[in-house]
């Protein structure tokens, strides 16, 4: 009896250090942040061209930014929610930072010029946000499972 048991025990704690199927959801989850580089670039030559003072932005240009930073924010809340904990709490977080970024974006107070530049904080917050904030935390946690580099690296893209 007693061995039935322990042998139930053993085997019930195998199982539950079985974390094939979140090192699995990982693996998955960072394919998916991997096809938002696309957006990483855009929101980069956004933020390059809002800086530069001899770039003539007009309200097209601001409609269009604040439209692809929408458009960025809906395709990364359509992820399905993870199921582990931690990369749940980290994609949680992947699509808070999008409220702060679009709320400054969103500023329509003072002219053409200000406004852009208001846009260009919000892309630069989104930017932070995701460089310093989700990408650490997912290099931890791949870290944790010895994933590190080649199709697991995540950057910022760089000009």
């Amino acid at each position: 009896m007693i061995r039935r048991f322990l042998a139930l025990a053993v085997l019930t704690a195998l199982v539950a250090c079985d974390n094939t199927e979140d090192v699995d959801e990982l693996k998955s989850y960072v394919q998916t942040v991997h096809g938002f580089e696309a957006y990483n670039r855009q929101v980069e030559a956004l933020i390059a061209r809002f800086d530069d003072p001899t770039s003539a932005i007009t309200d097209a240009d601001i409609t269009a930014a604040r439209q692809k930073l929408d458009d960025y924010a809906a395709a990364v809340r359509a992820v399905p929610t993870p199921s582990e904990n931690v990369l749940k709490h980290t994609h949680q977080l992947y699509v808070r930072t999008f409220g702060d970024a679009r709320k400054l974006a969103r500023d329509e107070t003072g002219d053409t010029k200000r406004q852009a530049q208001s846009v260009a904080i919000g892309l630069r917050r989104l930017r932070t946000a995701i460089e310093d904030r989700v990408y650490p935390s997912l290099d931890v946690m791949l870290a944790r499972e010895k994933l590190e580099g080649g199709e697991y690296e995540l950057g910022w893209p760089q000009d």
